[in-house]
């Protein structure tokens, strides 16, 4: 008799743009053999919902209602639907499917942290449901070691239930030419590029960044700084380019979907956070081969090594940020080396496959030690 399909619903907050969002989408493209993947989210969907519907999903979207109501309605699904595995995204989506599954008696639920802890993440509340959700969890994915080590410190006797699944991305899409994607953008041919990407909030410190690339624009001709990204902060930060004196070295792009077509024109990426799990965004450049430039955010420093694939620097250190930037955008061969060897380490440690894999084994031993499937 065949074993019948593994049913994994992934439940997350909202699907709009963002690293957790793209990441659902990336277990739905790349669903081992038997493995078929459900997703909802609880409050509005979006973009990457559609991505997820395109790539083959079922998707949902439990919108209205209180959120006691929208976990009966979940527990619902989980039934209606026959889930055998629920994966739960960050704090929501972990708490909402733990809930949902004791309620629809499904056994094996993981819940995936996607950033690290720090103090005000949540209400105060959350410490006391964090504790429950865990409790009702079998599994919680943490996607990078520094994001595992900052929830183990509050759960020790829960220790062995975190386990770290390192981000990974899918191949890149056919791109277009360089210079058709410079030209659009506008850039010369001599003019050399930073980019970031990230939402314009005091998380991703792009005021730090406008800072340390003041010092870049002073001693780099025909240096730019491309920001992708929308936010609450975007008309503070654009007063504070003006402030600075930069002008049009620094364009704000707004929200993009074409980060990937943006990497090609680009010469360097940087981010300047302060927090961070391990960004896509970071992935997505190594696979493009660019230099980084990077804080030690979150799980930048695993993903980056030092001098090697990109520089690393301190978090809020303006005068570093802007001599590493200097310094690569400066040098065309060190980049390219450097760049190369990137994408050498994301072909290696940071693919879709690899990631999808390791998560649907833990799938297969939560299913285990919960006596198998309803």
């Amino acid at each position: 008799m065949s074993r019948r399909p593994l049913r994994v619903l992934h439940v997350i907050e909202a699907m709009d743009r963002g690293g957790a969002e793209s990441l659902v989408v990336e277990h739905v493209r790349h669903a081992g053999p038997g493995v078929e993947t459900l997703v909802c989210a609880l409050n509005r969907g979006g973009p990457a919902l559609e991505a997820a519907r395109a790539a083959g999903a079922r998707t949902f979207v439990l919108q209205g209602g209180g959120r006691l109501a929208r976990i009966g309605r979940l527990a619902g699904l989980l039934r209606e639907e026959a889930v055998t595995v629920v994966n739960g995204h960050n704090p929501t989506g972990g708490l909402a499917a733990a809930l949902a599954a004791r309620l629809a008696g499904v056994r094996a639920v993981l819940r995936t942290e996607h950033s690290h802890h720090y103090a005000g993440r949540h209400s105060a509340a959350w410490p006391v449901l964090e504790r429950v959700a865990t409790a009702l969890t079998t599994c919680v994915v943490c996607v990078c070691e520094t994001v595992r080590e900052s929830h183990v410190t509050r759960f020790p006797r829960a220790a062995r239930r975190f386990v770290t699944v390192l981000n990974g991305i899918s191949a890149a899409p056919a791109l277009p030419p360089r210079e058709q994607v410079r030209a659009a953008l506008g850039l010369a041919p001599h003019e050399r590029v930073a980019l970031t990407v990230g939402s314009l909030t005091l998380q991703k410190a792009q005021h730090v960044l406008l800072e340390a690339f003041a010092r870049v624009a002073g001693e780099v001709p025909g240096s730019r700084l491309l920001i992708a990204g929308e936010g609450r902060l975007r008309s503070t930060l654009e007063a504070r380019r003006e402030a600075l004196g930069l002008g049009e070295s620094v364009r704000f792009l707004g929200a993009r979907e074409d980060v990937a077509d943006l990497l090609v024109a680009a010469d360097v990426f940087t981010l300047s956070s302060r927090r961070e799990g391990l960004p896509v965004t970071l992935l997505e450049a190594m696979r493009a081969g660019r230099a980084v430039a990077v804080t030690r955010a979150g799980g930048c420093a695993e993903a980056v090594t030092d001098g090697v694939t990109g520089a690393l620097v301190a978090m809020d250190d303006a005068a570093s940020l802007g001599a590493a930037l200097g310094a690569l955008l400066t040098d065309p061969e060190r980049c390219a080396r450097m760049g190369e060897a990137g994408r050498e380490r994301w072909a290696r440690e940071f693919t879709a496959e690899r990631m999808v894999l390791e998560t649907e084994r833990l799938y297969a031993a939560a299913l285990a030690a919960g006596g198998g499937d309803r």
